[in-house]
């Protein structure tokens, strides 16, 4: 288990992943077959159950950063994505009670909590017999909608980060850059995933996520199921 970060290491974080919320949706660019929820749903779970270690810190990391992101949102006055950004942080709660374990001298990251937890996540909400984002979503039923996209959209972060881009957001933590955790130059992991055949072609591209731009300033492309839901959880919460 892994000990809760301080406010210091957090602030680093703020700014960073604050651009990865200004994605370019998928479904503007080009007109996509919709994705099969069964599809979907096995592509999902096989990133969530390699969700080892050092990816499993990467996405807390993650996770903290969002919520210093949502919590400036509350804080301006007036602001239209109050609401949006209010229950953003009710379900990022969700996620760190759920991985996180009260200490002795208090919470800790239990890093074997974090790939049963996404499994669950990505089997209870895209499973063909009720697949979350076909439904329609509604002012009482957008803040659910909200936790369970967020969730996988983070997901989807992690496994999308190279092994240098992780082990340089953990420098200095609790996993440097150790060759029989993170490679120099390695891939990432749905990348990896593909590789070693435990994604078909048809599956990695339900858990890609395009980068377009320069390094530090890129447009992120997700894939097209992830961005219809986004879309249509945002109109519910009548904010672009």
């Amino acid at each position: 288990m892994l000990k809760f970060m301080g406010p210091a290491r957090r602030t680093l974080w703020c700014c960073s992943f604050a651009l990865f919320l200004l994605t370019v949706p998928a479904w503007a660019q080009e007109p996509a077959k919709p994705a099969q929820p069964k599809a979907v749903e096995g592509a999902l779970v096989a990133v969530a159950r390699h969700l080892s270690a050092p990816y499993a810190l990467y996405l807390y990391e993650s996770l903290t950063a969002q919520v210093l992101y949502n919590e400036t949102i509350v804080e301006r006055p007036n602001s239209p994505s109050a609401p949006l950004a209010n229950d953003s942080l009710w379900a990022l709660a969700i996620i760190s009670k759920s991985i996180l374990v009260e200490g002795g001298d208090g919470p800790y990251l239990d890093i074997r909590r974090v790939p049963p937890f996404f499994e669950d996540l990505a089997r209870r909400y895209t499973n063909p017999s009720h697949y979350w984002p076909d439904r329609e979503i509604t002012k009482e039923t957008r803040r659910e909608q909200l936790a369970a996209w967020y969730a996988l959209y983070l997901m989807l972060l992690v496994g999308n980060a190279t092994q240098d881009e992780i082990a340089r957001k953990l420098k200095g933590g609790a996993f440097e850059r150790d060759p029989g955790m993170l490679t120099p130059g390695g891939p990432s992991l749905v990348d990896r995933l593909k590789q070693e055949g435990a994604l078909a072609e048809e599956a990695y591209t339900l858990v890609y996520i395009t980068r377009t731009g320069p390094a530090g300033a890129e447009s992120l492309t997700f894939p097209a199921y992830l961005d219809r839901w986004k879309s249509k959880i945002y109109q519910a919460y009548e904010v672009r």
